[in-house]
């Protein structure tokens, strides 16, 4: 199971560095909803704005982009993950996801982060 949690968080990284909003809405549930900071900043929207708004707009990633996935948790049909970013948009994330499978496949449900 934990190793299917790591494939949906690192189809949310693939989708990012390819600038793949597509790939990155369907790493998320259809009602996720994220939050954060960005710096002092806070900020809200959804995770199919994000792919949209963001993601979308984006250009793809390079070489100073890197990432580690760790603490992952499975309880039955949810997860937790906590994934860094470093270079990614020109700052460095740390995102708490939470996950859930339905109908076999696990998708991202809320992300919380912090630029670090």
């Amino acid at each position: 199971m934990e190793e299917e949690v790591r494939a949906a968080v690192q189809k949310y990284v693939d989708g990012c560095v390819a600038a793949d909003a597509e790939m990155v809405r369907d790493a998320f549930d259809e009602n996720a909803i994220m939050w954060g900071y960005l710096g002092p900043e806070y900020s809200t929207m959804s995770g199919a704005s994000f792919a949209t708004e963001v993601v979308g707009t984006a250009e793809p990633s390079g070489p100073e982009y890197s990432f580690d996935i760790h603490s992952v948790s499975v309880q039955g049909e949810v997860a937790t993950a906590v994934l860094d970013e470093k270079g990614f948009l020109g700052a460095d994330f740390r995102n708490f996801f939470g996950l859930i499978r339905r109908d076999g496949v696990w998708r991202i449900t809320s992300k919380v982060f912090t630029t670090r």
